[in-house]
């Protein structure tokens, strides 16, 4: 009995080491996790180089100087652009929209432009800003202006529901450019817009 007694006293002494040292290595391995994660939240990047996006977006059309004689219509905008790092990226619109005139004509346009975006990011928020450049389409009452210089601004703020969307408004200007060639010389014109969309953007 005393035999029993005294090894069952010394296994007591051996396991109670080992099970401290095995619950000091589990909580060390559960404060190291703890600190990877932390760490890879405090590196991670809502955007990287060769990120790429396509955005969707839908707006009115408001004219800004052809007075009374061109209505406010409505236009849709398919984009895409590509990361050079975090927060700058270059990239391309198409867009097609149009404005109901007072003599009950329709001036459509389809502007093509190339450019460049900077895009600050504030946790999930996303604040895009881009500047491009290109060719536009335009007809109006039989007459057909092609190519014709189109620019915009665009100022966005979206927020990033999953890594692959992300949802948001912008506002833009639109500048076109409508000079022709007349039997009497050129004439020159332009169309000034501004446009207010809902836009969906997707990211890969």
């Amino acid at each position: 009995m005393k035999r029993i007694i005294s090894l069952l006293g010394i296994l007591f002494l051996i396991l109670v080491p080992v099970f401290a040292q095995s619950e000091d290595e589990a909580e060390s391995n559960e404060n190291q996790e703890e600190e990877n994660i932390v760490r890879e939240d405090d590196d991670y990047k809502i955007n990287g180089k060769g990120d790429q996006f396509i955005k969707i977006g839908l707006m009115p059309n408001i004219p800004l100087n052809f007075g009374d004689s061109l209505y406010v219509g409505g236009a849709a905008q398919l984009g895409y652009y590509r990361f050079f790092n975090g927060w700058f990226g270059i990239g391309g619109d198409l867009m097609a929209g149009y404005n109901p005139t007072l003599g009950s004509n329709v001036l459509t346009f389809v502007p093509v432009t190339v450019g460049v975006m900077v895009q600050p990011t504030v946790w999930h928020f996303e604040f895009p800003l881009f500047a491009s450049v290109g060719m536009a389409f335009e007809t109006c009452a039989n007459k057909k202006y092609f190519p014709g210089f189109a620019s915009k601004i665009e100022l966005g703020a979206f927020y990033r529901i999953v890594e692959s969307w992300s949802v948001g408004l912008t506002g833009q200007w639109l500048f076109l450019d409508e000079s022709y060639t007349t039997t009497d010389g050129a004439d020159a014109d332009y169309g000034s817009f501004l446009q207010f969309s809902v836009s969906g953007r997707y990211h890969f």
